[in-house]
């Protein structure tokens, strides 16, 4: 990898490689924290979203007494979490009746009676019931996340919480699927029992409701290929978004910016520190014009801030721990010289694990 990969590229996984001997506590806290804010909209506000902030904000990581404090907190917290989480989901599919999720026939006058509609009803009551079941497992997932920014910063926690962060997602994107098929369900239930209201053969009619919710559970068909498309693409996305992150914390990891003590005036110290504070990066262009007018011409500086870098078709997604922000604050660490030697790490890809044979078989053994 080069200088110019590194500002232009998409694998953060080769980014990695250059940088994981050399990024600071902070830095990998701060890397850590970027994954972890990805779950903000699974959790509900409270201790959670109050620890993603707090490891956020931290101007050095926490001293070991107060990231157990922290943990015992986020511990505390979760059967509320997961509580509030069914809650709100319980509100969305309550038309699907999720209670009824269990009830393997339909209550009729006589024995002998068909309820056409019913196994919609029934299939929508399962998939409510799984959509609660669901949200709550990703809540408590997104909280074993979030507990993670709380270990010894290092590589080691990187490893661990981007695993953790995926499952959330995916739990929580199976949770909401199944709340859209409830709902979904529940309204060709009754759509299905106005038609068949009158219907001279009640047996074909729900034979007809049992095709209709065998094809809105199995959805759209995926071939082998289809599967294996879809984790690539799943695979390159990820390695953009760590491309990001590592952008973001690092800046160039060729060449240590450029910046003179001149440029913090008062107004781009303020700019920045209420940036920082709130989150708030959609002032990133205006602290641009602030450092213009502190005589700042610094090219990567200004693009940075403008979102206009070249090479790069994204946007910067700024996160707490932006190297303009730490530049402007005095907080930035600059990379130490890479170690004489190094030899990249094998980096893992979805073939890895198809094409996984085992340990090498040793042929020299005879019978």
């Amino acid at each position: 990898m080069n200088e110019t990969t590194w500002l232009t590229g998409t694998d953060g996984e080769a980014m990695l490689e250059v940088v994981s001997d050399r990024l600071s506590p902070r830095q990998w806290l701060l890397a850590c924290a970027a994954y972890a804010r990805r779950l903000w909209d699974a959790l509900p506000d409270g201790p959670l979203r109050q620890a993603i902030d707090a490891a956020e904000l931290a101007e050095k990581p926490l001293p070991a007494p107060k990231r157990a404090d922290w943990q015992k907190k986020i511990d505390a917290a979760v059967p509320e979490a997961v509580g509030a989480a069914e809650l709100a989901q319980r509100a969305i599919v309550k038309p699907a009746d999720p209670d009824a999720a269990g009830q393997d026939a339909p209550v009729l006058a006589r024995p002998t009676q068909i309820a056409p509609a019913f196994p919609l009803f029934q299939a929508a009551s399962r998939h409510a019931a799984n959509a609660i079941e669901w949200i709550g497992e990703a809540v408590t997932e997104a909280a074993r996340a979030v507990r993670v920014l709380f270990d010894e910063p290092n590589a080691e926690m990187f490893e661990t919480i981007r695993p953790l962060v995926e499952q959330a997602l995916g739990t929580r994107t199976r949770a909401n699927g199944a709340a859209n098929n409830a709902l979904r369900l529940k309204g060709e239930g009754d759509e299905h029992a106005d038609r068949s209201a009158g219907a001279k053969n009640k047996r074909i009619a729900e034979s007809e409701a049992l095709e209709i919710v065998r094809k809105i559970e199995e959805g759209k068909g995926r071939s082998d290929d289809d599967q294996f498309e879809a984790e690539m693409k799943r695979e390159r996305r990820e390695r953009k978004q760590l491309a990001r992150v590592l952008r973001e914390i690092v800046g160039n990891a060729f060449a240590a910016p450029r910046f003179d003590a001149k440029w913090r005036t008062t107004d781009v110290v303020a700019l920045a520190k209420g940036i920082f504070a709130d989150r708030a990066f959609d002032r990133m262009v205006i602290l641009a014009d602030a450092l213009l007018d502190a005589d700042c011409d610094e090219e990567a500086i200004l693009r940075h801030c403008r979102g206009t870098e070249l090479g790069v078709k994204d946007q910067p997604q700024h996160v707490r721990g932006c190297w303009v922000i730490e530049l402007i604050l005095d907080r930035y660490e600059p990379l130490p010289a890479p170690k004489p030697g190094k030899k990249p790490k094998p980096r893992r890809t979805p073939f890895d694990d198809i094409f996984d044979f085992g340990p090498p078989r040793d042929d020299t053994r005879r019978a």
